[in-house]
């Protein structure tokens, strides 16, 4: 069976991505260009959905004997993808356990990402896995909750223009929302200002936790202007 070059090809279409190249409404691979090269771009409509045919598929060796389950890619500075991670589900140890493979010993064999010279006991065995810590610049959760607290800023601005000049019926409705803003907003805040003390093992934690605030910001947001 004939085993192709694999993971490398996502590089391109990694590239696009981290380039900002996003969907804007329904469009065919490669057939917008934002920039890129054509050979990029053709690369990127021959290689492959992350998504779909990488994240959350199952890695197995040369013997068909299952590995693990592929997490995530990692893109080193040269935009290519250098390692993946495996989650080999605990067979030694706790569940969850996290083994950075190079890219380039993974191969694509019909519908199987296969590591062909692995062992489940070997890789399970390999030193565990840690993201780094990730800063607000490097966080799309971040960027999107100081978004949402800025328009928080100028809901409650409004409201207290409202507030002003509104009866005193109103005016205590109008304040209300004016403190859900104001406790939603500084939640928010909070959060954020932890993701700079949380730990490698703590980010993603912290990260889900901040999106949680926004989403109550958000609401906030929406029922004040309602």
């Amino acid at each position: 069976m004939k085993t192709t070059p694999q993971i490398a090809v996502l590089a391109a279409a990694l590239a696009l991505a981290l380039a900002g190249a996003g969907p804007a409404g329904a469009q065919v691979a490669g057939a917008t260009r934002l920039g890129t090269a054509t050979t990029e771009t053709e690369q990127a409509v021959m290689g492959w959905s992350v998504k779909q045919s990488i994240l959350g598929r199952p890695l197995y060796n040369a013997s068909g004997e299952r590995l693990g389950k592929v997490l995530d890619l990692i893109v080193g500075n040269d935009k290519r993808v250098s390692f993946v991670i495996v989650d080999t589900g605990g067979t030694l140890r706790t569940a969850g356990h996290l083994v950075a493979v190079p890219a380039a010993q993974l191969q694509v064999r019909g519908a199987r990402l296969v590591l062909p010279d692995a062992a489940r006991q070997t890789l399970a065995m390999q030193p565990a896995f840690v993201h780094a810590p990730i800063t607000r610049t490097q966080s799309s959760v971040v960027a999107r909750a100081q978004q949402d607290v800025d328009r928080a800023r100028q809901a409650i601005a409004q409201l207290e223009r409202r507030s002003a000049q509104s009866s005193a019926g109103a005016k205590v409705r109008i304040d209300r929302q004016i403190l859900a803003l104001q406790q939603g907003q500084q939640a928010v805040e909070d959060k954020v200002t932890e993701m700079d003390t949380a730990g490698a093992a703590q980010w993603q934690a912290v990260e889900a936790e901040v999106g949680r605030a926004s989403a109550r910001l958000r609401s906030a947001i929406r029922n004040a202007s309602t």
